[in-house]
């Protein structure tokens, strides 16, 4: 994966697949602290005990053998953090959900870079529109933060029709405007 959005957008895929119904992605850049931490939770399926311990190999995926026979998205970003001189920790009660924390070093040569997060939070929230998932998002940058939630929590992104054409341009838009606010 070239960027950490295309990390994060794979394991909101597995959140998906897990039959989430709430969806939480945090971003968090603390420059003073070197600290960049990605947080994905989620009230899905969540991880079987005995395949707890295996979830980060990249041979081993929950799916049925009728899709691909591995699962690449946590082996990757398991290695993005380690040669960023950081850690990924998973932790799941099955069938309540699961959290990912990805810790990287922010300054680390070896971190890729954020890439572009206004497209991946407005790819997810229009792709996932009739499956009705409440999304909270949030970037925060040196204690400076905003928080997306979608329609179903009657916040500020009630002003989109989903079903409208250009949706995702405005969503985009409205996204690098509050991007803006951090100072980015």
């Amino acid at each position: 994966m070239r960027t950490l959005s295309d990390n994060i957008f794979d394991l909101v895929q597995n959140s998906i697949r897990a039959k989430a119904r709430e969806i939480q992605v945090s971003i968090e850049e603390d420059t003073s602290k070197n600290l960049f931490r990605i947080i994905i939770k989620d009230d899905g399926q969540g991880v079987r005990p005995d395949q707890l311990s295996k979830i980060k190999d990249p041979f081993f995926t929950s799916r049925p053998n009728t899709t691909r026979k591995v699962g690449l998205g946590l082996a990757l970003m398991d290695a993005t953090c380690q040669q960023s001189g950081g850690t990924l920790s998973i932790e799941s009660k099955y069938r309540f959900g699961t959290t990912i924390t990805a810790l990287l070093e922010h300054d680390n040569i070896d971190r890729p870079p954020l890439g572009n997060l206004p497209d991946m939070f407005s790819s997810i929230m229009i792709s996932t529109i009739e499956n009705r998932i409440i999304w909270k998002l949030e970037h925060i940058v040196n204690g400076k933060r905003y928080q997306l939630k979608n329609r179903a929590t009657l916040d500020e992104l009630n002003f989109l029709s989903y079903a409208e054409p250009g949706v995702k341009e405005r969503l985009v838009q409205f996204i690098l405007r509050k991007e803006k606010s951090l100072g980015i």
